[in-house]
């Protein structure tokens, strides 16, 4: 196939996005704000304990997460943490 010099005018469409939530047990209190303001309800305070014998937070069904952060702001012990995944990039290693 021949290169062009030409390049489009419009971006190509970006994938949609995708978040990561990473949250740390150990950190984490249990105090549950956070699963309070999730919008799409995806944070449970978990069975287990950490090693202060705390019921920390758990993430379920992590591919919904919209990414709004809320969580992440309203941590008082900053023990959560979003971060966004490149689906660019994950489609170039694969090729």
């Amino acid at each position: 196939m021949l290169e062009s010099k030409r390049k489009p005018i419009l971006e190509p469409p970006r994938l949609k996005k995708k978040w990561e939530v990473y949250i740390d047990s150990e950190q984490c209190d249990g105090c549950g704000v956070c699963a309070s303001f999730c919008s799409k309800e995806l944070l449970k305070t978990s069975e287990n304990t950490n090693s202060r014998m705390l019921h920390f937070i758990e993430i379920i069904n992590p591919e919904e997460c919209v990414g709004c952060s809320q969580c992440e702001r309203l941590c008082p012990v900053t023990a959560i943490y979003i971060r966004e995944i490149d689906l660019d990039e994950d489609v170039d290693d694969e090729s």
